[in-house]
């Protein structure tokens, strides 16, 4: 799906999703799909090719919200993980909220665990200061063979250790366990853990 330029408005690209608790933020679509997109059970990005939105392209939309989301004041950065944006481009990311939207109170988005792994304490803590005030994290189970048969990409184990770094660098995490991911047959055990 090809970008939509607006030039009286965001550029977003394809099925767009932000967490309910974000529904009255300012969408800022920062990367296109996700960086891991292999999870068996989430179609949402399966038809985007994850990338970066352009530094042009997001100064555009940093304009437009200046201009015409004074009311809100809280920024949501999309698609899937965009915490996987390499730091010196995250930071100038927060940096031009701040600067350009200072009302905002709080900037959050989705992170996975490799983003995280990708970041160190001094980023994470970096990020903090520059106001990303929340990172959504989809966990889905603390049960190892369910996060295995859906792909997702870590241990309950690791997800954990991931999590606890966020939160010690000042970030909030609010984490995600999908109910029914295990089946009939495991879902005890995924319950339990």
């Amino acid at each position: 799906m090809a970008l939509r330029p607006e030039p009286d408005g965001f550029h977003y690209e394809g099925l767009l999703i932000r967490p309910p608790s974000e529904a009255y933020s300012i969408l800022i679509q920062a990367t296109t799909g996700c960086s891991h997109n292999k999870c068996t059970f989430c179609g949402t990005y399966k038809s985007k090719r994850f990338s970066l939105k352009p530094a042009g392209i997001l100064e555009q939309d940093f304009e437009f919200a200046r201009r015409y989301c004074r009311r809100q004041d809280r920024v949501f950065l999309m698609d899937g993980d965009a915490l996987i944006i390499p730091q010196k481009k995250l930071v100038w990311i927060l940096d031009q909220i701040r600067e350009k939207l200072p009302w905002v109170k709080r900037v959050g988005l989705y992170a996975n665990r490799k983003s995280i792994t990708l970041k160190s304490d001094e980023d994470l803590a970096e990020l903090a200061s520059k106001g990303l005030g929340i990172a959504y994290l989809g966990v889905e189970s603390g049960h190892d063979p369910t996060l295995a048969a859906i792909r997702k990409g870590g241990t309950a184990e690791s997800f954990f250790q991931e999590g606890r770094r966020l939160m010690k660098a000042g970030i909030q995490l609010s984490v995600t366990v999908l109910l029914g991911i295990a089946g009939k047959e495991l879902s005890l055990d995924h319950a339990r853990m």
